[in-house]
């Protein structure tokens, strides 16, 4: 599994602005049902080890901040960035639009989306994204985008001179 980006530096600022030690960030993730111990938030803030996606979402919930913060990315560009800013795993996303989980991940691994109508809205819905933003991080595929939906392509009148 790819781990996300993870900015340190940003984890320990949130931590410290917050008061809190490390011993207190992890007996927090472990409250969230994620196992942790403050050696492995001391590898986090120190850039040894990053987050896995699930350790990223309960972090966040902790420091009180946004995930994209500790990705350390202003605003999400691919479809795996907007999932995580709205604090959804794989499977759980997945299951919310109605798609087998391997079928879901291979879309953010290629950059395609292969979801019909409904699990597209579902997705939009979900991720808070217009069409033009997923398009932008996928590429035109499956009949999500059907080409009724495309603007024409224009061809100027041509004038014949005599």
């Amino acid at each position: 599994m790819n781990r996300p980006p993870f900015s340190p530096d940003v984890a320990l600022s949130a931590r410290r602005a917050l008061g809190m030690s490390p011993q207190q960030v992890a007996e927090q993730m472990n409250a969230c049902g994620v196992p942790t111990d403050v050696s492995l938030v001391h590898e986090w803030e120190s850039g040894e080890h990053s987050p896995a996606e699930h350790e990223l979402i309960a972090l966040a919930d902790v420091l009180w901040c946004r995930t994209t913060e500790l990705m350390g990315i202003g605003e999400p560009c691919t479809l795996t960035q907007h999932r995580l800013a709205r604090q959804f795993t794989t499977a759980k996303l997945a299951r919310s639009v109605g798609m087998d989980t391997v079928l879901y991940e291979r879309a953010e691994e290629q950059g395609v989306w292969p979801g019909d109508e409904r699990q597209t809205a579902a997705l939009l819905r979900l991720l808070n994204l217009t069409p033009l933003q997923l398009y932008k991080v996928t590429v035109q595929a499956g009949p999500s985008w059907p080409t009724a939906t495309m603007p024409p392509k224009s061809t100027p009148n041509r004038v014949r001179s005599r």
